[in-house]
């Protein structure tokens, strides 16, 4: 409703124009106004300007056009007696049947206003009237987003009021004795309402409701309510009202400082038996820069039990790990220190054997020693359970990397490094109390040979690589208990690592060779293939590896793996391990695609029975999205269990939106049960309606309807 303000300057400044008298009050605005008409006159017998004809009044990039404009230079009053418009160059226009005006042109009434503001919302009123410049009061007034013509004669939702008042500074709409129809029909009365304007980011008022329908807490309906206290904080509350578990309450709180940001959120149920254990969860994410380029972060979740989040759908994990930590990243090296807190909510899992850390540290330098890379590390690390294994570590490490590439091509890399830990194990079941020192060595040589072949079709370019590495280490192995290092990841990814585990408390020894094959095809339209083979061969086999990870015995398995971007939107990878016999002990295939109106995302992934997992397993997960057309757009996803011939989790999701209102009922089910919560299936409804302080893309969809 910037428009209707906007009338009066306008008219104001252009009337400048036309009379002498206003010349100098003009000539101080610097504001360049024109107004062209087929014809001025005065008449004669009241004194009063008359522009008639085309009349356009230009003021910048606003113009204002009309046939007939009077000026009484008598009472300062302007009439404007016919249609006018005026167009913005944000796009707002106003169209109105007739204007009266006072001499100050800063009160008058409009007859017949009808206003686009944002290209969203239209407003249409029998008589408008302007106070001070500010307040613009609308009487009978209709108000929707929903674009009105032959095709669509009933907009899909709108609002009829009595009476709306527009508060410019503001940019706020209230509306009073508001009825709310959809399709025509009233479904909701209002004896006062508000809404931001489209154009405005932040604004407090209520967000769109959700209705929710589970196997787990019945039928529910979440209505949230945004507050803005200032500039940088925010607030929101949802009731969430449910038919079986009664009414929780949803707060999120949001803060912005100078040198940080935090997020606190929580869920809680209000329940009217006062006996009955309350339930929920609250959570705090945040960092601070102490200065220095030190940040304080937080990450931290306390819940009530082991079900809530899964059984009110806001997580199904089954472990929460909250953290607070300091760290400091430089470009020649970091340091972090932190506590972490794990909180099991695995049913075969307690409490009181979970460990609490605290400290974990860590500690990077490097150094350029005249081509060589010289880097110094630390670690600390100690954590408590209530019941079992206390463990504390401290490592100091160096190392040294040079790579030199020889005139033919050879790339020459040598690295070798060294490191002491001394670790402390209390109340170990099997090793009791240990003290144990240990020493760490690696050295080794790397050798790569790229040949390249380049046409103007296309770039080829083979490496074969070979490393050469020797670890070795003191102490009783026996001794040291393996916390960080159980599971071992092989793969293209770590086929040329000198150290395939994880963490510190198992590390390859003896002699060892990587030995691979890298290529790589480019061409100019983007048909590229990449694809990695190869495999580790021992001196000795190393026990530390676990029973299937591909790395136990003197070979490894083989590593495969390639990708193929087919074109711009089509991508095809795969990853696999092979046995001596080549048959596949891991598998991984993902297909992605994507266009203007179809995505599409497939992975289907085998692991062979090893320690962790004691039978086969096989799962296919999909995600598609597709637009139907400018207004239908469907999604379906599902993960399958293909050794048990059964679904893990489904979920689907049908909208339907133009440029007024969005519509979006979905559906999930999960097939398993998890944290002592059974399988349930959950149907949700969302409606949301543009040009109530929503953005979206309506304006864009407002482009393509009614054939425009």
């Amino acid at each position: 409703m910037d428009s209707l303000p906007l009338l009066f300057r306008t008219l104001a400044l252009a009337l400048a124009i036309a009379l002498p008298a206003a010349a100098p009050a003009l000539a101080q605005q610097n504001d360049r106004v024109a107004l062209v008409a087929d014809r001025i006159s005065i008449d004669s017998n009241t004194g009063a300007l008359i522009a008639e004809g085309d009349v356009t009044i230009i003021r910048g990039d606003t113009v204002l056009q009309t046939d007939r404009l009077i000026y009484n230079e008598t009472d300062g009053a302007v009439s404007v007696p016919g249609t006018l418009t005026i167009q913005q160059a944000d796009g707002a226009v106003l169209h109105a049947d007739y204007a009266d005006l006072d001499g100050g042109l800063q009160s008058g009434i409009i007859a017949g206003a009808r206003a686009l503001i944002d290209n969203q919302l239209q407003i249409a009123a029998t008589s408008a009237q302007q106070i001070d410049g500010r307040l613009t009061l609308l009487n009978r007034v209709v108000a929707s987003s929903c674009t009105i013509c032959e095709e669509n004669p009933v907009p899909i939702w709108s609002i009829r009021a009595e009476r709306v008042v527009r508060d410019a500074d503001a940019l706020q709409f209230h509306y009073e004795n508001a009825v709310f129809e959809l399709f025509g029909v009233p479904v909701l009365y209002l004896p006062y309402f508000r809404h931001p304007e489209p154009s405005v980011d932040r604004a407090s008022g209520f967000l769109s409701p959700e209705i929710i329908s589970s196997g787990n807490f019945g039928f529910a309906f979440k209505l949230p309510y945004f507050y803005v206290i200032d500039e940088s904080r925010d607030a929101t509350i949802t009731p969430f009202l449910t038919s079986e578990n009664g009414l929780l309450v949803e707060a999120e709180y949001r803060q912005r400082f100078e040198r940080g940001a935090l997020e606190l959120s929580g869920v809680t149920t209000l329940d009217s038996d006062l006996s009955s254990d309350q339930r929920g969860y609250l959570s705090a994410l945040g960092y601070y820069d102490l200065g220095n380029d030190v940040i304080a972060r937080i990450d931290a979740t306390a819940l009530s039990d082991d079900a809530f989040l899964d059984e009110f759908n806001y997580s199904d994990t089954d472990l929460v790990t909250s953290e607070l930590s300091l760290e400091k990243f430089e470009k020649s090296g970091f340091w972090t220190l932190s506590t972490i807190y794990f909180e099991t909510l695995r049913t075969n899992q307690t409490q009181d054997t979970v460990p609490f850390i605290l400290p974990a540290a860590e500690y990077r330098r490097s150094f350029d020693l005249g081509g060589t890379r010289a880097e110094v590390n630390a670690d600390v690390l100690s954590f408590t359970r209530e019941v079992g294994r206390d463990m504390s570590r401290v490592t100091v490490g160096a190392g040294l990397d040079r790579t030199i590439v020889t005139s033919p091509g050879l790339v020459l890399r040598g690295f070798a490094d060294i490191s002491g830990d001394l670790y402390s194990v209390r109340n170990d079941p099997i090793r009791g109390d240990v003290d144990e020192v240990r020493t760490r060595s690696t050295a080794g040589l790397e050798f790569r040979m790229p040949f390249v072949r380049r046409t103007p079709e296309l770039t080829q370019i083979i490496e074969p690589i070979l490393q050469l590495v020797h670890g070795a280490q003191s102490g009783n192995i026996g001794d040291i208990p393996n916390e960080d290092s159980v599971l071992v990841e092989f793969d293209e990814t770590s086929l040329f690592s000198t150290n395939r585990f994880p963490g510190e408390d198992r590390f390859e020894t003896d002699f060892y060779a990587n030995l691979g094959l890298r290529y790589e095809s480019i061409t100019p339209s983007g048909r590229n293939i990449t694809a990695t083979a190869g495999r580790v061969f021992r001196s000795e086999p190393l026990d530390s590896f676990p029973t299937g990870s591909g790395l136990e015995g003197k070979k490894s398995d083989y590593v495969l793996a390639a990708g193929y971007d087919v074109t711009d939107r089509l991508s095809i990878s795969a990853s696999a391990l092979a046995d001596n016999d080549f048959s596949l002990t891991r598998t991984e295939l993902e297909v992605d695609y994507a266009d203007d109106d179809l995505s599409l995302a497939t992975t289907y992934v085998f692991l062979e029975a090893d320690t962790t997992t004691p039978v086969d397993r096989a799962e296919l997960l999909v995600d598609v999205g597709y637009r139907i057309d400018d207004n239908w757009f469907g999604e379906i996803g599902f993960r399958r269990d293909l050794r048990n011939d059964d679904f893990i989790s489904a979920d689907a999701a049908l909208s339907w939106g133009n440029e007024c209102a969005t519509f979006e009922f979905s559906v999930s089910r999960s097939f398993t049960t998890s944290n002592n919560v059974d399988p349930s299936t959950e149907f949700g409804l969302t409606l949301r309606l543009a040009g109530l302080g929503t953005q979206g893309d309506a304006a864009q969809r407002r482009l393509r309807s009614c054939g425009i």
